[in-house]
């Protein structure tokens, strides 16, 4: 064999444009490397990820209409009905219902928009000394459960045996001071929920519109007070409305307070009407009912949150921002403005953090509730923890498994559909993106008593429900949206150039969105598994609904033990679960850290 049949049998035959000496001579631009033929194994699995997303969201969702316009009970055969709708409407205090629940929501916003405003306003705008403290205040109300904030509340109002109400009592009050169990409450400490979310969604406008508005009023001879009510507020106004609008559907769809504080008085918003159905008057869940309310509760939020995307578009005409200056001075607070300031930040402090959190603490040490004195100092025990441990062996397990079975499903599920919507341009894309986002408008116990009637109605060919599994499938679909929104504008900033150029090196598209995507996202996507973390452990609604005997979780064991009078056990669990959450935010913090979130 030649030299040339040597080299033909490994490299090939000399190509065309090389001369007889086998110089080569200039050739055709270089193409792309093909990928290797074969199953793209990655691209693969992503597509059953996406498959499966589809299907988890859309059965859900026709279940929810079918136990609608079904039986009452919302199983067996039958020609489609309105019975459901004609029973409800039907009850006589579905009327006051709706007004209780219009009031929940706009006096949760009033009450938000109070406390949120001012110190954004405070944070982005003012000399305020220390103003880093709303940062942590904020973060801090959020990672506390609304409702273990509840079971604060009660430990100290509660009309029989209020540690405030006792004291108030034994100084010749008569009455007790205040019943937490009324709608004022509910409204009052729902609104100072929101406040801490509300704030970091506020900050980012308020910091940006142009410093300019202000200096001009100030050279009028204006106030810098009446400057920001008559001038930056209204350049705000899109900002504010958007955030209102999106907490009022959040007011109406949240079970905590509600649950915990409205319940044990006869209190009925929509939230807790669907609950009572689904427990049933007679002892039999009336599913069909509770479809039927969670159904007209979706369509309502449905049009409250096209009211929301107008808002959001509306934002645009107000731009203030440019490209002329970016330096500014902040507004110098008289004593009088830093001692209102500071007023309004540790009344915040009080009442959203520390008074709730002491509480939880005083009472899991005390036997029975008390106020604090000599004779219980001397009662404080730790047997209520001693207790508790006998808790955590049975509902310890279920808590860790949604903690780290949830972020991991809903961020995963997130990932797969936000590269279908952004990196590819298949037909249907924007469906997906419509049909997560959609998720939205259908409040958390609707979704639960959806997917009720769906794991019930497949019971026999699949025996999911009931099961740690289903649970934590149904708290992840909740969460897909919320991680779907964090990782879809980021990963619109990925240019397509590093997915082209992983094509021209022979990577396939699923190994792209494995090795080149993913990576380039890696701290949404951290950001993403510990906010819905954090989410989990403080989810409620879900779990109360689907939880039964081997599936309790710690959220609903506390609402269990509140709702039964155990007043020490469920503060040590709620003070369990803080330390918990604690443990939580500071990994985040360090992981944080080391990868430069």
């Amino acid at each position: 064999m030649g030299s040339h049949s040597v080299s033909e049998a490994v490299t090939g035959p000399p190509a065309a444009d090389d001369d007889e000496r086998g110089t080569p001579r200039p050739g055709p631009p270089s193409r792309a490397r093909r990928p290797r033929r074969g199953v793209d194994v990655p691209l693969a699995v992503l597509a059953a990820m996406i498959v499966l997303l589809c299907a988890v969201l859309l059965v859900p969702l026709a279940g929810l209409v079918w136990a609608a316009f079904g039986p009452g009970e919302g199983f067996g055969g039958g020609a489609p009905s309105l019975d459901n709708f004609r029973t409800v409407l039907a009850s006589s205090g579905l009327g006051g219902t709706l007004v209780r629940t219009l009031l929940l929501g706009v006096g949760s916003v009033l009450v938000m928009l109070v406390v949120a405003v001012p110190l954004a306003w405070l944070y982005t705008r003012t000399d305020l000394r220390g103003k880093t403290v709303i940062l942590f205040l904020a973060a801090a109300k959020m990672a506390i459960p609304g409702f273990l904030v509840a079971l604060g509340y009660i430990f100290m109002f509660n009309p029989s045996n209020g540690i405030i109400n006792t004291w108030w009592g034994d100084l010749g009050g008569g009455a007790p001071l205040s019943n937490v169990y009324s709608l004022k409450w509910i409204i009052l400490l729902q609104g100072l929920d929101f406040a801490g979310p509300a704030f970091f969604m506020l900050v980012p406008t308020l910091r940006v519109i142009d410093v300019n508005i202000e200096e001009a009023a100030a050279v009028h001879g204006i106030p810098r007070w009446r400057a920001a009510l008559q001038l930056l507020l209204p350049v705000a106004a899109p900002a504010i409305a958007g955030v209102s609008i999106f907490f009022f559907i959040v007011a109406v769809e949240v079970f905590d307070y509600a649950g915990m504080l409205g319940m044990p008085s006869r209190i009925t918003v929509l939230s807790t009407l669907i609950y009572q159905y689904t427990q049933g008057s007679t002892g039999v869940p009336e599913y069909g009912n509770a479809a039927a309310v969670g159904l007209g509760m979706a369509l309502g939020i449905g049009l409250v949150m096209f009211a929301y995307y107008r808002a959001m578009r509306r934002a645009n005409q107000l731009a203030t921002v440019t490209g002329k200056r970016a330096a500014r001075e902040p507004i110098r607070l008289t004593r009088g403005g830093r001692t209102a300031a500071y007023g309004l930040i540790g009344s915040y402090a009080l009442a959203g953090v520390v008074l709730p959190v002491l509480m939880l603490v005083w009472a899991s040490l005390m036997p029975y509730l008390r106020p604090p004195s000599a004779a219980a100092f001397a009662d404080l025990s730790f047997a209520a923890y001693t207790d508790a441990a006998y808790d955590l062996a049975e509902v310890l397990p279920n808590t860790l498994l949604l903690v780290a079975v949830v972020p991991t499903a809903a961020v995963a599920f997130a990932a797969c559909a936000g590269w279908l919507v952004t990196r590819t341009r298949l037909r249907g894309r924007r469906g997906l993106d419509a049909l997560i986002m959609m998720t939205l408008a259908i409040p958390s116990i609707v979704m639960a008593v959806s997917f009720v009637y769906v794991g019930l109605s497949v019971y026999r060919w699949l025996p999911l429900y009931g099961t740690a599994a289903f649970l934590a499938l149904v708290v992840a679909c909740r969460f897909v949206a919320t991680a779907y929104r964090t990782l879809h504008g980021t990963m619109l900033q990925v240019h397509h150039e590093l997915e082209e150029a992983a094509a021209v090196s022979g990577i396939r598209r699923g190994r792209a969105f494995l090795s080149v995507v993913l990576p380039t996202v890696r701290g949404s996507l951290v950001y993403a598994w510990f906010w819905i973390a954090l989410l989990t452990l403080r989810e409620l609604t879900i779990t109360l609904i689907l939880s039964s005997d081997g599936t309790d979780v710690m959220s609903t064991r506390i609402y269990g033990y509140s709702s039964a009078g155990e007043t020490s056990l469920s503060g040590a669990l709620g003070v369990i679960q803080l330390g918990m959450i604690t443990v939580l935010l500071v990994a985040f913090c360090r992981v944080a850290r080391r990868q430069s979130l």
